[in-house]
């Protein structure tokens, strides 16, 4: 199993038992509480996985420019380039902190296979 899928696997555990335990005290029915519960996960999974992967490509990109100017990346700049990038996710307002967070831990356990990718 990737450390794609764990990440992913994990920040959908962790919104769904967070955001369970809320709308569980919520005074709905049964049903309508499932219901919720189902549809937040299936957001919150899917949106942490289109801003991870954006913003993966956008790394990539960056790295790439940086590449052409005829300057090298470690693994700091590297590191520096993650938070630009990840404050930039954050901007957009469709990602809480936590998650935008998240994201920024995924990529920096990405720098091997993004290094061996464009550098």
């Amino acid at each position: 199993m990737s450390s794609s899928e764990d990440f992913f696997k994990g920040l959908l555990f962790g919104t769904v038992v967070g955001v369970t335990a809320g709308l569980l005290l919520a005074p709905k029915s049964g049903e309508e509480t499932r219901s919720d519960i189902k549809r937040l996960a299936q957001e919150t999974g899917d949106k942490a996985e289109k801003y991870y992967f954006k913003a993966r490509k956008e790394i990539i990109k960056k790295i790439e420019d940086i590449k052409d100017a005829g300057q090298n990346v470690d693994l700091e700049g590297y590191k520096k380039l993650v938070l630009k990038v990840v404050d930039e996710v954050k901007k957009d307002g469709e990602v809480s902190a936590d998650i935008a967070k998240e994201i920024g831990m995924k990529l920096n356990d990405d720098w091997r296979d993004i290094k061996k990718t464009v550098l």
